[in-house]
């Protein structure tokens, strides 16, 4: 049986550390220093407003991508367990349930006001997403997850630009004008992030599941090699370089958009996902250096309960409590005094969890 791959649980506890506090860590440098360098991080950790691309748009779609890339181990080892497709299909979709109803508590804590909640969430998407990869997964073969991926890039981008929007017209991409709007006003419950369509809306998450699907493809690639391989590097290095330049080129005709999850921002992301595992993959499986990643080890052990934890519990008012004294003596720089304890008690409750060896799963 394959061990489990170290970079996995890394990369996607470096997908969430940019979550729970790094891109405010950068963003209070940027403040106190003035450093062009800074300044140039925070402006890449914040999301593009419409078309473009910058670094923070990548994180959630990688950890999409991870959570893809995983399927083959944990499901692939339940298959030959002699587990049924239909027993796993079944806890895929309690799964999905699950995120889903947790996406709707994190977006709108306890509340009882149903008409007005917002139901669409980034844990529903990866739940309805995962749910979607993982039926594919199961009941097709490499050939037809290569046809259900390029299915949904082309249906995707077909339906965006040749489906007319009533009152609007043809392949207007613009926040009131895309399909996708359309069908987020006509059919989702409650009320949206924005004011004429959900970045997390009904067929954002289908067109987002093709990059957990692209995950699963090379999952199934990387669990078939004995042991680890140079070989695979390179196969994740070029395949992700060349999926970038393709996503670069169709972005002149359909625009590379992760407010809409545009069918180029979907194989933009699956690339660069690639290029980051190839990296992470290489130096902590092939070359077995870890040390330097047990921080994010610690975070991808634990991703939804510390996603959840940031959200619902006060951590910054802890912080400013304990570290108050040593803010005031550190003028400018007190915020980023705030943040660092953020981090510092959010690792040292992950280590806690490790120690217990406690992991929460869906």
């Amino acid at each position: 049986m394959k061990s489990r791959l170290v970079s996995l649980d890394a990369l996607r506890g470096f997908t969430m550390f940019w979550i729970i506090g790094g891109d405010a860590l950068v963003h209070a440098l940027s403040g106190a220093t003035s450093l062009p360098m800074f300044q140039w991080m925070s402006q890449q950790l914040l999301h593009v407003e419409w078309n473009g691309f910058h670094f923070l748009d990548l994180i959630f779609p990688m950890f999409m991508f991870i959570s893809g890339v995983a399927i083959p181990y944990s499901i692939g080892r339940n298959l030959e367990q002699g587990i049924s497709r239909k027993v796993l299909w079944k806890k895929a979709l309690k799964r999905a349930v699950i995120l889903i109803l947790l996406g709707v508590l994190y977006n709108n804590k306890l509340s009882f006001d149903f008409p007005n909640l917002r139901y669409a969430s980034v844990l529903g998407q990866i739940g309805v997403a995962y749910l979607i990869a993982v039926s594919i997964y199961l009941y097709t073969g490499t050939k037809g997850q290569w046809l259900w991926s390029i299915g949904i890039l082309l249906g995707f981008w077909g339906l965006m630009v040749l489906v007319p929007v009533p009152g609007i017209g043809v392949g207007v991409l613009t926040p009131e004008g895309n399909f996708s709007g359309y069908i987020d006003r006509l059919l989702l419950p409650g009320t949206m992030f924005r004011e004429h369509y959900d970045p997390q809306g009904l067929l954002l998450m289908v067109s987002a599941a093709v990059i957990t699907l692209a995950g699963a493809m090379m999952g199934k690639i990387l669990k078939k090699t004995k042991g680890t391989s140079v070989k695979n590097v390179g196969i994740m290095l070029v395949s992700g370089a060349l999926l970038v330049l393709f996503a670069l080129l169709w972005h002149r005709v359909y625009p590379i958009n992760k407010e809409i999850w545009s069918s180029s921002f979907n194989v933009l992301t699956i690339g660069l996902s690639l290029v980051f595992l190839a990296f992470f993959y290489f130096i902590i499986d092939v070359k077995k250096k870890s040390r330097w990643a047990f921080p994010f080890v610690l975070i991808g052990l634990n991703p939804i309960f510390i996603y959840l934890a940031y959200r619902m519990v006060d951590i910054r008012f802890t912080s400013e409590f304990l570290l108050h004294g040593l803010m005031q003596v550190s003028g400018s720089y007190g915020s980023v005094v705030l943040i660092i304890g953020v981090l510092l008690l959010q690792m040292g409750l992950l280590y806690f969890l490790y120690r217990q060896k406690i992991f929460f799963k869906v």
